[in-house]
């Protein structure tokens, strides 16, 4: 993989020149991507992310939202700080270094720091993960074998193993493809760090977010003995 940087006035936009031979801004732009019938569809809530073909490949663009109370007066500001310290160029490079190492995440395409003022906003795009779709959905629609939670377990196990913290470690950021193969998205304020009680902190969180996708979804194919498979996984991966 080779990255290039291209600044436009303020703005810099780190991106692999491998996939864009020619950076064109205007993929970080929905409404262009919808009037060039390049965009394909987009998920719902905060987190957005939108869908699309380009330069021969299935790509996702995910623009920065602020979450919790300060969202909602503060929908995409964060306070202005170099480049290389922004939120989508730390993402783009800890994805690449973590495909590097053999992890199973999406290829970083281009992300793009854009100060306003004393902010700045931010946008990352990455290749789209052929036929998965989120561990949330998947649990709709059938329950999962000993074997794959063990699997996914596993997987975890190998994040932190590389000393990989994922901030928001849930069954939407897990995803299953049509050989039920894992793979991990999302890594907004995301890092590498020594062993400590984050790990468990991970742990924890995912399973809340897979008691929570029950509760709200009592159809979801998960029970609390699940987690026991998804645990003998992770301790033995």
């Amino acid at each position: 993989m080779s990255s290039r940087d291209l600044h436009l006035n303020s703005t810099v936009i780190r991106f692999d020149e491998n996939i864009l031979s020619a950076m064109n801004p205007q993929i970080f732009d929905v409404a262009w991507l919808r009037s060039q019938q390049l965009w394909q569809d987009s998920t719902a809530g905060r987190s957005q992310a939108h869908f699309f073909y380009y330069a021969g490949c299935d790509m996702v663009l995910r623009h920065f939202h602020r979450g919790g109370l300060l969202g909602r007066v503060n929908r995409d500001l964060y306070l202005r700080i170099g480049a290389a310290h922004s939120r989508a160029l730390r993402e783009y490079d800890l994805l690449r270094e973590m495909l590097s190492e053999g992890l199973p995440v999406p290829l970083p395409v281009a992300a793009r720091y854009v100060p306003f003022g004393p902010f700045y906003r931010a946008d990352i795009i990455t290749q789209r993960i052929p036929n998965a779709r989120p561990l949330q959905e998947v649990l709709e629609d059938r329950a999962l074998s000993t074997a794959l939670w063990y699997k996914i377990g596993a997987h975890v196990r190998t994040l932190h193993d590389h000393r990989v913290f994922h901030s928001d470690l849930n069954c939407r950021n897990i995803l299953l493809d049509t050989d039920d193969e894992v793979w991990f998205i999302d890594f907004d304020k995301c890092d590498k760090r020594p062993p400590g009680t984050w790990e468990q902190g991970n742990l924890d969180r995912l399973r809340r977010s897979l008691r929570k996708t029950k509760a709200n979804m009592p159809a979801a194919q998960w029970h609390e003995r699940d987690w026991a498979d998804l645990l003998a996984g992770y301790e033995g991966g």
